[in-house]
């Protein structure tokens, strides 16, 4: 299926990020190698006791990573996307023909999930990046917009659409092994003026992995329902002035007003009361960190030596300084801004050449930036 605006297909962080250029020009070069064999062992026997993330950048090397890239024609008209995945220190790649609508998520211990749309039938596939073989998760008539994992319920979340209407139908949860069918925990979002028609919708979990977040949004605008986890209700925020979603930690969901691009404000909003707070007035490209000092917003800032980083406490307290950005890098602001992830230790960011991860680190030679200090460590160095 060919979709001219493809941009509504791939999110509003694609939109901030202004991907636009076709696969062919970032492909994964010699060393890509197509997926094919299933998995010979049950799921669970693999994400079991493995999804706990790097405690410190020496433990980085063996990471899983990916990044989703559009295949457009001569015409600029989306054909497909191109899922490469890889792992930190290792020069070779994998990559992964997926449809025009279509989408990647994790890594969950050694697993991406990859969803993709063929115009009958929606797939999930669960891929061991190290081993390089996968599990069909579901195949579906209704259309599967995204989908994450939760690694410890070994349960699988997943927004629908109906295939014909696109009218939404909520958000339904699956055994990761397929022991029984889906069913739907969250209605679908009623209609609403404020926000318009639905163009995304996302998941996000908080630094702990117990809190999930879903996101609708609009043009700008975005509504985001918070399943906490430990049994208490659902907490929805739907202020048409906020949009897309940064971050979220145990009582404070983090977001950029519904802006039409960057930079824009950053606001926390108390999920208790619906209190806000301004945490950046000018923020770029941004990520949630958790730290010694607690959950802590990382940001881009313009100024008039050249873009900084920042940093500040989700409470809006202990603003600091992290020094300039070098020339040539932006901040990796996570999957849902960017279409593309690792999973990095505590109270560090990734630094690379366009705020994704990249194919080849010799070549791009993106950092590590330590939060509490600023101490920058290439990623090359990290990974010896």
């Amino acid at each position: 299926m060919a979709v001219s605006r493809w941009l509504r297909w791939v999110g509003p962080g694609a939109i901030a990020l202004g991907i636009g250029s076709s696969i062919a020009s970032v492909a994964a070069g010699a060393n890509g190698r197509p997926w094919a064999q299933p998995c010979d062992r049950p799921i669970q026997d693999t994400i079991r006791g493995e999804v706990s993330r790097p405690e410190t950048i020496s433990d980085l090397r063996g990471t899983p990573w990916f990044r989703v890239d559009p295949v457009l024609d001569d015409g600029g008209t989306l054909q497909g996307q191109r899922l490469t995945v890889g792992i930190d220190g290792e020069r070779s790649s994998r990559s992964l023909g997926l449809a025009a609508e279509s989408f990647a998520a994790g890594p969950f211990g050694p697993i991406v999930l990859a969803g993709s749309d063929d115009g009958v039938v929606s797939r999930l596939e669960a891929i061991d990046v190290a081993a390089g073989c996968s599990w069909t998760i579901a195949a579906e008539r209704a259309v599967i917009r995204r989908a994450t994992i939760d690694p410890v319920a070994m349960t699988v979340y997943e927004t629908r659409v109906d295939r014909s209407s696109r009218k939404d139908l909520g958000v339904w949860l699956r055994s990761l092994e397929g022991a029984s069918p889906a069913r739907r925990v969250l209605a679908p979002l009623p209609d609403d003026d404020r926000f318009g028609r639905t163009f995304s919708t996302e998941f996000t979990w908080d630094v702990s992995g117990t809190v999930l977040a879903v996101q609708a949004c609009g043009a700008t605008a975005c509504r985001t329902r918070v399943l906490p986890g430990d049994g208490n209700p659902v907490i929805t925020i739907d202020e048409p002035d906020l949009g897309p979603l940064v971050g979220i930690d145990d009582d404070r969901l983090v977001s950029y007003e519904a802006c039409r691009g960057l930079p824009c404000l950053i606001v926390a909003t108390e999920l208790a009361s619906g209190e806000r707070t301004v945490l950046a007035s000018d923020a770029g490209l941004s990520v949630v960190v958790d730290t010694s000092d607690g959950t802590r917003l990382v940001h881009e800032s313009g100024a008039t030596d050249g873009p900084r980083l920042r940093v500040v406490g989700l409470d809006g307290r202990m603003p600091s300084d992290l020094g300039s950005l070098p020339a040539g890098l932006r901040l990796h602001p996570g999957a849902v801004m960017s279409n593309a992830a690792t999973r990095l230790p505590p109270e560090w960011v990734l630094l690379t050449s366009d705020g994704r991860i990249t194919f080849d680190s010799t070549a791009d030679q993106p950092q590590l930036r330590h939060v509490p200090d600023g101490l920058s460590v290439s990623l090359e160095e990290a990974l010896r």
